[in-house]
């Protein structure tokens, strides 16, 4: 039987988890977050970490980067709640020695803690004092065993790298866009959980899982043309033609709050900070910080610093926009947005063939919304955009 130190801020996924270690006869030493992870080195003496966590969360890797220094050996499997193949090769690439998903069982846990245990190295006794002559006998077996144990180890790393890169070779591609299932897409938000589009031509908002894009559900807006929105206070803010700004409810129905006129338009952007709303007036080329009240007020303008604005996205601490006459993502001076601080060129859009109409971010990427013209007819697109480590590391400054 192994001590499996069970890291999960999930009650339900850590639960499940414990049950399926359990019935593989093993013991489960369970923690709530990375810290009490850390704890259970000194505590339980785990030979394995078991990591529960949703695609979008580090955990893991925050793990391995304290393993890295407390206890290098130890190896982390990540049990992944949702299923995200590019999540899963990032995890793998960071350290991880295996990754799992739903749903979870005894057997499909068993072949990767089996492996993980494996890995897992020899442990010596330490040697008791000898006399002179033994004394350098047991150097001289020391010395060989030494010598042993490093080509062992580097065989074991070894074969644990072809294995690793097989696994990785195994995996699918990233995804880097989704097609939509209709063509005029106007708008994109992240309320937490989904992503919401809208479409102008058939007046609807659709809600889409992250991990797929699959259509969850779809409200249909008769009276309106939805365009950009954002999610803000627990409420969904939306840029309606002509000329309007509509407060909804984030439920299934999208009960509107309430409309003000809006006094700045046309609207093709919009975002929350927090405390204001920020808007883009494509027409004027400005940017507008608006106060949350009824009428939706412009507190402060600027001008825009890009070429064309085409959306607006909020990261927790900065303002982006996306320009599309330079196909780039814009990180602004949130004290005065005309001062640009990070340019980061999208290469979906350099060629021109797609014009950005959406942005939006969920805590580990950017995703944008697309439409391409062809002919009379249109085409939508959603694009990922995975962070460069330029990006990761302007993120993480105050």
């Amino acid at each position: 039987m192994a001590v499996i130190g069970l890291v999960a801020k999930d009650d339900a996924a850590r639960r499940e988890l414990q049950l399926c270690v359990e019935e593989l006869g093993h013991r489960a030493a369970p923690a709530h977050d990375v810290k009490s992870g850390l704890e259970l080195l000194f505590t339980e003496k785990p030979r394995v970490f078991l990591v529960a966590q949703d695609p979008a969360d580090d955990a893991a890797e925050s793990l391995l980067f304290e393993l890295e220094r407390e206890a290098p050996l130890t190896p982390v499997v990540v049990a992944l709640t949702r299923r995200s193949a590019p999540r899963a090769l990032e995890l793998l690439k960071a350290g991880a020695h295996e990754v799992v998903t739903v749903p979870f069982s005894a057997v499909s846990l068993r072949g990767s803690l089996s492996k993980a245990l494996r890995w897992r190295g020899t442990w010596f006794e330490e040697p008791r004092p000898a006399a002179p002559l033994e004394a350098a006998r047991a150097a001289g077996a020391w010395l060989l065993a030494g010598l042993l144990l490093a080509a062992g180890a580097g065989g074991l790393a070894f074969v644990h790298h072809r294995r690793k890169a097989a696994a990785l070779a195994a995996l699918p591609p990233p995804v880097t866009h989704w097609t939509l299932p209709y063509g005029h897409p106007a708008g994109l938000a992240y309320d937490g959980r989904e992503l919401l589009v809208t479409d102008w031509f058939s007046a609807t908002v659709y809600r889409h899982d992250p991990a797929d894009l699959r259509v969850t559900a779809s409200v249909t807006l008769p009276r309106e043309v939805p365009g950009a929105l954002t999610v803000a206070g627990g409420a969904l803010y939306a840029a309606s033609g002509p000329r309007t700004l509509v407060k909804r409810m984030l439920d299934a129905k999208l009960t509107p709050l309430g409309r003000a006129e809006d006094r700045a338009p046309q609207t093709v952007g919009m975002a929350f900070d927090g405390l204001y709303l920020w808007t883009l007036d494509s027409k004027g080329g400005r940017l507008h910080r608006r106060v949350l009240d009824a009428e939706m007020t412009v507190a402060k303008s600027y001008d825009y610093p890009g070429g064309k604005a085409a959306a607006l996205a909020f990261d927790g601490r900065k303002l982006w926009s996306l320009d599309a006459k330079g196909g780039e993502l814009l990180r602004h001076d949130l004290s005065d947005p005309r001062i640009v601080t990070l340019r980061w060129p999208l290469n979906e859009y350099t060629s021109g063939e797609w014009t950005p109409v959406g942005l939006a971010f969920d805590g580990r990427r950017f995703f944008s919304a697309a439409v391409k013209r062809v002919g009379s007819a249109s085409e939508g697109r959603v694009f990922v955009h995975e962070l460069p480590d330029e990006v990761v590391a302007a993120l993480r400054k105050p």
